[in-house]
């Protein structure tokens, strides 16, 4: 067993050390304290992981082992078939907040929807 605090096997009972973590298992079978340092092992951030699994619906092991670019995310195509650098500068292109847009993908809207149609606005309130 490599005791780090971090990798531990079936003759250790997490509880003992990975106090109030929720314990985890790559794609590899090795099990972690938590998603945290899982992915302190593979080097990507937790949150990296967390949007690669939620938002792009990765498998485990894509979202671990998957380089990070730093370049401001991964490469993407509009429905016009325009390339961009990344989500955010697809947005940023069509005037829409990247949050909406990863929202309204994780939904089932169509690419060409999610990108085009305009966001609900609240009416203000007209003072008495």
């Amino acid at each position: 067993m490599k005791y780090s605090g971090i990798i531990y096997d079936e003759d250790t009972t997490p509880t003992k050390w990975c106090v109030r973590e929720k314990p985890c298992e790559d794609h590899l079978g090795n099990k972690y304290c938590s998603i945290r340092d899982m992915c302190l092992v593979y080097g990507i951030s937790p949150e990296t992981y967390t949007r690669r699994i939620n938002v792009y619906h990765m498998t485990v092991e894509e979202a671990l082992t998957r380089p990070v670019k730093h370049n401001g995310g991964i490469r993407c195509q509009d429905h016009n078939g325009k390339y961009y650098r990344s989500r955010t500068q697809m947005c940023k292109s069509y005037g829409i907040d990247r949050k909406l847009f990863e929202y309204r993908i994780s939904n089932g809207w169509s690419l060409e929807d999610a990108l085009t149609k305009p966001s609900r606005t609240l009416k203000a309130v007209q003072p008495e």
